[in-house]
């Protein structure tokens, strides 16, 4: 089957190549900064995928998880609340809700941003979004190992220009949106743009009677450029965001329900969690939830240009991140055990960058970054009004829980301070007009301490928790890593490159409960993670320039895979021994004719653990050997295809329509690394439409979208229902346990419209 998958793509491809004689359009060239330097995307020798600002606006692409159903190998899933989110690109990726480093890194406007939790909201002003594959030290000041995110937002221009946007959709959404940009003076120029929407939750809780899943987003961003002179200027930039939701929609998977677990809960608690229907947004269960996240950053970007061409670049950033969420994780029709969990991030980023000025022999680029974090994390856990009935059903005493604090019963407390410093550089050699050579290094140390405590107030939680006092944690760790590339133009529109490159990411500190036993410092510090990745790949534009065909072969190794494992009420992190990613991606850009542009993608992914000896065991189980075992988030193929068609109309206007089709293969996604077969999501496609009028100066538009229009049921991350043994979703002889879906949103429906002056 998968021969005769990749047989089909390949022969695609070469009919597209090959069966067409005469191109009647050209497409737009593509610009990023992927490599310091303004270029094209197709003479940038590295596995990138970008979008302009203006395809990701035309195409109704508001979050970096919409870019995700369009770009190939790159993914991002979410669970219960939207601070857990994972990042991946070709499969690796690491859970936002720890203390454990983010396997993508993510940059806006060349600054870091050390949480995927603090990424998730809506995409405002932007000029491009790059997706960049494997590793990227010797150029960025964070080192990543599976790859990067590089966003930049439209800076400020003499210009004067303004434009305002509303829109309205289904669930009661409404949004609204604006931007002005003008000069100050004639050597200062601002720059302000924000967007707010809000909407109704998604979804119906017999429960209560009420809906849930509300969610209001709320970004601003203001710069300020000064060019003092045509060799020095200064950008200023403050930003800031606001997410407000109830919760996700999480539900009982029913193929994983049983019996016993629905007779408990139904003998307990007057009624069961398990509904008709596993996708459909209607539950029956304690659901309070409520989520908040607040993050606000201050940067400067110093640019001066010497009299020999080379040009210093300074990027000094100051950011502050809030998160908190509240709510019944072990998610039953009643008020059970619900926690509250708090995260703050302080960082302070400088970053100093020399650059030759391009065009020579050799073109290099040199850096020097300073990193420092304070990450603090609280876990108030509460007994709720059913926990001490629940216990007197488990033979502990119930006079004796109601005796003792019930808010709290438990604390946890974690605080991680990172100090980081890297060296990094990279020299490309033009050899002649056809062949050129990189070389870049980069030398990082990362100090990180650590201190975590549990506290207990109550006997009756010791049945499934343990206190424990781990102070005073350390790390010390240092990488030397690099990058080596070599092009070769084949001919004037084709161009081969093969890479190799290393990326590295430091240890860590477990920040959560580690179940009925204290971790201890042993096993609460894990250690780095490593990659190895080669890279085959070619960049073709093609039918005198309306087609651009990008394709990569790639294998990436990962030896010590920082993976989670689920202990009943919350995950530990693993180190997972060698890890192989690989496959292929392409990107397909197509203009067959005037009114038509395409826009497609294809990834194949191979994935292997070559070594997992001590993998978590699966419900109720022993620890396993996953060798030779596919790594979950990891599915065999990905395809997206986007299309528009534009006509002019008469009177100065025109339309269009477009959609976009995106396939996932089944995958096994579940929050522990045990590849627990219930946790298989089964292949699933997202089909989205626009239809719309503008003018064709295009100062105004007005544009009908509908997301997921087939209403497709499917989950982000499938989890083992917590607290599962008093429960009874546990059944140990056959390993297996009652599964939790988080869902993906459901079909929506948006009007928009915009005005330019």
């Amino acid at each position: 089957m998968q021969i005769r998958k990749l047989s089909a793509a390949v022969a695609a491809l070469l009919l597209v190549q090959g069966g067409l004689v005469q191109a009647q359009s050209f497409l737009e060239e593509i610009i990023v900064t992927a490599q310091k330097r303004t270029q094209s995307i197709q003479d940038v020798p590295i596995s990138i995928t970008a979008f302009s600002g203006d395809f990701l606006k035309e195409s109704g692409i508001q979050t970096i998880e919409d870019v995700s159903h369009m770009a190939p190998n790159f993914s991002i899933s979410t669970s219960s609340q939207p601070t857990n989110s994972r990042i991946s690109i070709r499969g690796i990726g690491a859970s936002g809700n720890s203390a454990i480093e983010s396997s993508v890194g993510v940059f806006v406007d060349g600054v870091y941003y050390p949480r995927p939790g603090s990424v998730i909201g809506m995409l405002v002003d932007i000029k491009s979004f790059e997706v960049l594959r494997g590793p990227q030290g010797t150029l960025f000041g964070r080192n990543t190992v599976a790859g990067a995110l590089n966003i930049t937002t439209n800076n400020p221009t003499q210009e004067t220009e303004a434009m305002v946007e509303l829109g309205l959709g289904d669930y009661d959404a409404y949004e609204a949106s604006a931007m002005f940009n003008g000069a100050l003076s004639d050597s200062v120029a601002a720059r302000v743009a924000f967007k707010y929407a809000d909407r109704d939750g998604y979804g119906e809780n017999a429960y209560d009677g009420k809906n849930f899943g509300e969610r209001d987003d709320l970004v601003a961003r203001a710069k300020v450029l000064f060019d003092f002179s045509d060799e020095f200027s200064l950008l200023v930039t403050a930003d800031y965001s606001e997410i407000n939701s109830g919760g996700n929609g999480v539900e009982v998977l029913n193929s994983t329900s049983t019996a016993k677990y629905e007779g408990r809960t139904t003998a307990w608690y007057g009624s069961s969690p398990v509904t008709k229907d596993s996708y459909d947004w209607k539950i029956n269960q304690a659901h309070n939830d409520e989520f908040k996240d607040e993050q606000q950053g201050l940067s400067f970007d110093f640019n001066y240009q010497f009299g020999n061409g080379l040009a210093l670049r300074s990027i000094t950033a100051l950011r502050e991140w809030e998160a908190s969420s509240t709510g019944n994780d072990v998610k039953v029709p009643a008020d059970l055990i619900p926690a509250s969990t708090y995260y703050k991030t302080d960082t302070l980023s400088q970053e100093f960058q020399l650059m030759s000025p391009g065009g020579e022999t050799v073109d290099w680029l040199a850096g020097l970054f300073y990193y420092q974090e304070d990450y603090n994390i609280g876990q108030p856990r509460n007994g709720g009004e059913a926990f001490c009935p629940t216990m007197a059903a488990l033979g502990f005493p119930a006079a004796v829980c109601n005796a003792f604090p019930l808010e709290p019963m438990t604390e946890i407390t974690f605080g991680q301070e990172l100090e980081s410093i890297a060296v990094f550089g990279q020299a490309t050699w033009n050899i002649n007009d056809t062949w050129n050579t990189t070389l870049g290094i980069r030398w990082t140390e990362d100090q990180k301490d650590g201190d975590y405590v549990m506290e207990t107030h109550n006997p009756a939680v010791n049945l499934f928790t343990a206190p424990e006092t781990t102070l005073g944690m350390e790390r010390d760790d240092s990488k030397t890593t690099g990058f080596a590339n070599v092009n070769w133009n084949v001919a004037e529109d084709i161009m081969l490159f093969a890479t190799l490159s290393t990326g590295y990411k430091s240890g860590g500190f477990n920040n959560l409960s580690g179940g009925k036993e204290a971790l201890g410092v042993e096993r609460r510090i894990f250690a780095p993670e490593e990659t190895s990745n080669y890279e085959l790949g070619v960049k073709s534009t093609l039918l005198d320039g309306s087609m651009t065909v990008n394709a990569t072969l790639y294998r990436t190794d990962v030896d010590d895979f920082q993976d989670r494992a689920f202990d009943g009420l919350s995950f530990i992190v693993v180190n997972a021994g060698e890890l192989r990613q690989q496959g292929m991606e392409a990107d397909i850009n197509w203009a067959p004719i005037e009114p038509l542009r395409i826009v497609a993608g294809i990834s194949y992914l191979d994935s292997e653990y070559l070594s997992f000896e001590g993998a978590p065991g699966l419900p109720g189980g022993d620890v396993q050997d996953l060798s030779g075992e596919r790594r979950n988030y990891s599915p065999e193929w990905q395809t997206s295809i986007s299309a528009d068609w534009t006509q002019s109309f008469a009177n100065g206007m025109e339309w269009f329509v477009g959609g976009s089709y995106s396939w996932v293969d089944e995958q096994n996604i579940g929050a522990s690394s045990n590849n627990n077969p219930q946790s298989l999501q089964e292949s699933y496609a997202l089909l989205n439409a626009r239809v719309g009028v503008r003018s064709e100066a295009g100062d105004w538009d007005v544009t009908l979208f509908g997301n997921n229009i087939t209403d497709e049921g499917y989950c982000q991350t499938i989890y083992n229902q917590g607290f599962g043994g008093p429960l009874g979703a546990v059944d140990a002889a056959t390993n297996t346990s009652v599964q939790r879906c988080a869902l993906g949103a459901p079909q929506t429906w948006n009007l928009k419209a915009s005005y330019h002056f």
